[in-house]
């Protein structure tokens, strides 16, 4: 058993400094507060659906959860002198943007079958003004062939720590909320793709219900 608590832990030597420092720099830059993370299982597949706003967002969220993550990252990323090979080692592998990329996909539901947890966000690109829009096919895609949990993230304070326009770090409460798995819709639909459109309507409202949750809480300032 990797878990004690809920309390992060990986045999993977340089991810688990790796979260460390991304979590002292979480709590230090933005005093990161999460909630729910109890919600993602300690073991098997899990597929973590997010809202998105910024770069930083796979930090922000890795640095919540309590199991190592994997994520998508463009493709062109990795011919970044020096980032693409950092994330690399934190899990991120590449997607092309602009076309259904099946590599991503077909690699995407492997690691979920063969027990990891990957991040993936449903609106496919990082929202201008930081409101939900529309998820794409991708992620309804892999929850259905992928067969393993789906839990609805919303996080807040990246779109001021790390603007879209910006790339300039600034100082911004971080808050997380990892919600409960979702009852996926099993009735049967005309196309797929009807099916698919309203499956993320369902993972969509649910990270909306996560947001309304914390700002009628109080929080973030």
């Amino acid at each position: 058993m990797w878990y004690t608590n809920n309390q992060f832990w990986t045999p993977r030597s340089l991810y688990r400094w790796g979260h460390r420092l991304t979590n002292i720099f979480c709590k230090t830059m933005g005093h990161l507060e999460v909630q729910g993370v109890h919600h993602i299982p300690k073991e098997g597949g899990v597929l973590l659906v997010s809202n998105h706003v910024s770069f930083l967002d796979p930090v922000i969220v890795g640095s919540a959860a309590n199991r190592e993550i994997h994520f998508m990252a463009r493709s062109t990323a990795f011919d970044i002198p020096g980032i693409g090979k950092l994330i690399s080692m934190y899990n991120a592998y590449p997607v092309n943007r602009g076309a259904p990329d099946l590599g991503a996909l077909r690699k995407t539901i492997s690691l979920l079958k063969a027990g990891n947890v990957v991040l993936m966000f449903p609106e496919g690109t990082r929202s201008v003004d930081g409101t939900l829009g529309k998820a794409r096919d991708g992620a309804c895609f892999i929850a259905d062939r992928a067969g393993v949990p789906t839990i609805p993230v919303f996080h807040s304070g990246a779109e001021r720590m790390l603007p879209r326009s910006s790339r300039r770090l600034r100082r911004a409460k971080l808050m997380v909320t990892f919600g409960e798995p979702l009852e996926l819709i099993a009735e049967e639909f005309e196309t797929r793709r009807e099916m698919y459109q309203q499956m993320g309507n369902q993972i969509m409202e649910a990270i909306a219900d996560l947001r309304d949750s914390m700002f009628s809480s109080g929080s973030p300032k």
